[in-house]
């Protein structure tokens, strides 16, 4: 083992919005939009109390080309 550890990504949908997050690497969320290389447009996403993430499988991660 070289001691590199590779840092995960999880992906969410918020219900309340229904639109996708991510929290990258650094622990940062971020609000995807519905457009072509989401990443390229995220947002930050501020989570509250009120917030209901719910995980999504980590497949979506290629259909949305995250770069992680």
């Amino acid at each position: 083992m070289n001691g590199l550890t590779k840092r995960k990504v999880a992906l969410f949908v918020d219900r309340a919005s229904q639109r996708w997050v991510v929290q990258d690497p650094e622990g940062v969320f971020w609000l995807l939009p519905s457009v072509e290389n989401p990443w390229d447009h995220r947002e930050p996403f501020n989570a509250t109390t009120e917030t209901d993430l719910d995980p999504v499988p980590g497949h979506y991660k290629d259909m949305l080309q995250l770069p992680f």
